[in-house]
């Protein structure tokens, strides 16, 4: 029996990890804040014991205490786009990242799992492999970078297995009300129009049920210690997928193609190789992208 120690559990994908281990009977121990809320945990929050990593109690020692064979870093202090070049804040990171390594002293741990971003690779425009030069244009990119080279040194000086996870696009149900899908979701069947891009960026969009799926199959899995690369095996261009919504929502709905102008050294083609995580786990049984789309429309339509 595993026993999980997860970061970042109220978030969305965090949340969705979660869930899918609670499933297969693993222990899910919760670190979070006081402030965290927990609406994304709701239909599976008994199964997790949580810590609250602002209460009295020492946190560190309540974790040590509940004995986790896995860690799961999912925790990540700016992400949303206006705080992505906040440095100080991005710096926040480093220190809970030491704080959970410290703990490893006096844990047994079998593996430890950080979910990185495809932003450590910089504006790419084709399919990348975990062997492309990275080059960070962000405060976030930088930290996680900086986070790597934490864990790796610290892991091999202490024998510990670890994975660190690059995730490229990933949508589905509990996203944030002001990320891609679930904003543009709203717009339609509140407005009549909308402004966009030209809309050929390609990228490719992974299902949260995959991702968390995935995630299972690395903690049960013996896997060697290095970076891979997580993301859908297939892109989508952007302006088939808006069209494909609007179709789906309001018909009527005008999507201004071409108003707004690409950013500069806009990444046209996101897209991660997953070969060297599928030699370790396996093929991986991806949900078809239509159903998994009608799936994620069908929830926020509900809300």
């Amino acid at each position: 029996m595993h026993n999980v120690l997860i970061t970042g559990a109220t978030g969305f994908l965090g949340s969705h990890i979660a869930e899918r281990l609670s499933k297969s009977d693993i222990n899910i121990i919760g670190l979070k804040r006081s402030s965290s809320d927990t609406w994304r945990c709701k239909a599976f929050e008994g199964k997790i014991d949580w810590i609250d990593l602002d209460g009295q109690n020492d946190w560190k020692q309540q974790v040590i205490e509940k004995e986790p064979t896995v860690i799961i870093h999912c925790a990540w202090i700016g992400v949303e786009a206006q705080d992505r070049n906040n440095w100080s804040l991005q710096s926040k990171n480093i220190e809970l990242l030491v704080a959970l390594l410290e703990i490893t002293q006096t844990l047994k741990i079998d593996k430890f799992i950080f979910l990185g971003s495809q932003a450590e690779y910089g504006n790419i425009s084709s399919k990348v492999f975990e062997d492309q030069a990275v080059h960070p244009v962000s405060a976030y990119a930088s930290m996680k970078l900086s986070c790597l080279q934490i864990l790796e040194t610290y892991a091999d000086l202490n024998k510990i297995s670890w994975i660190w996870l690059r995730v490229f696009s990933v949508f589905g149900e509990r996203e944030a009300d002001n990320w891609l899908i679930p904003s543009v979701i709203k717009t339609m069947q509140e407005k009549s129009a909308m402004d966009f891009t030209k809309g050929e960026q390609k990228y490719a969009y992974l299902y949260a049920g995959d991702f968390a799926r995935i995630l299972l199959s690395i903690v049960k899995n013996k896997i060697d210690s290095g970076v891979y690369n997580i993301s859908a095996n297939q892109t989508q261009e952007l302006k088939t997928l808006l069209i494909q919504l609007r179709d789906s929502i309001n018909p009527s709905f005008s999507l201004n193609f071409g108003a707004i102008p690409y950013r500069e050294n806009q990444s046209m083609h996101i897209e991660g190789d997953i070969t060297k995580l599928t030699n370790q786990i396996g093929l991986v049984d991806f949900t078809d992208f239509n159903v998994a789309l009608s799936k994620t429309l069908n929830y926020y339509l509900s809300k």
